[in-house]
């Protein structure tokens, strides 16, 4: 099976590999004195999980509820007409709209499943081609759902980071936030967009949003999160010193000259 190399054992040989295997051994040496920094205190770490952000500063861990029962209740209500793209029997959907279509407070899901009632026993839609139809009719009602959905989960959000910062015993400036990708893209959008829009109104910090937030692809655990922002600020580091700008090493530093070289490979 093919694999994805492991650039840091080239050069494979000589003294370049031995000058490449040195440094690596040594950054990870500062990494692990950084992560014994975090552990005492020092710093601040936000970490939007899931449907949870978790706090920890030091030995303190707090957990925080973000994404309410609305979400949840709402996602399972939009997969019933989703249902239907996959349906063998109709009649099977409507019986059990039918059965379960008061079951529920919310009047956007009540709507849902009438529109969905109202679809299956109208004959002439009862074809797959049709769902085109139940779509601009479903359109509206979506757009209520996520409405809801956002209002909901930025209000949680931001009561949670504002109850983090003011028990937090380090300054903002002291805070990083790691939030974590998932199968869906919405962690990564909303969840970001609110810490990231949070974090630029807060007049008592200083630091550089994309150094403070960052996003961890495949995150699974405190322990992923605290190697993000162990390599942030080690990263930090090197690119203060050698290249003048703190977020140099946010990309592969050959990026940086890309776009010039880019603009001659293909001259407009």
């Amino acid at each position: 099976m093919t694999q994805l190399k492991d650039s840091k054992q080239q050069p494979a040989e000589g003294v370049l590999h031995d000058i490449n295997q040195t440094f690596h051994a040594r950054y990870a040496d500062r990494k692990s004195t950084v992560r014994k920094i975090i552990a005492d205190g020092a710093y601040q770490l936000v970490v939007r999980m899931d449907d949870r952000i978790i706090a920890q500063c030091g030995s303190k861990i707090a957990e925080y509820n973000v994404v309410g029962e609305n979400y949840h209740h709402i996602k399972a209500a939009v997969h019933l007409p989703l249902t239907l793209m996959y349906a063998n029997d109709y009649g099977e959907i409507l019986e059990y709209v039918r059965a379960h279509k008061d079951d529920t407070d919310l009047p956007i899901i009540r709507q849902m499943f009438s529109l969905v009632e109202n679809w299956a026993v109208n004959p002439q839609n009862n074809e797959f081609l049709d769902l085109t139809m139940l779509k601009s009719e479903l359109a509206p009602i979506f757009a209520v759902a996520m409405d809801c959905v956002a209002r909901e989960e930025i209000e949680k959000t931001v009561t949670a980071l504002d109850q983090i910062k003011s028990q937090s015993p380090v300054p903002p400036d002291k805070m990083f936030f790691v939030i974590f990708g998932s199968h869906q893209a919405r962690y990564k959008q909303l969840g970001k967009m609110i810490i990231k829009k949070w974090f630029n109104l807060q007049t008592d910090c200083y630091g550089h949003v994309e150094h403070h937030v960052r996003y961890c692809e495949g995150g699974k655990s405190m322990d992923d999160a605290i190697d993000i922002v162990c390599t942030a600020l080690v990263d930090n580091e090197l690119a203060h010193v050698f290249l003048g700008e703190q977020l140099a090493l946010n990309q592969d530093v050959v990026t940086q000259t890309a776009e010039r070289h880019l603009s001659q490979f293909w001259p407009k």
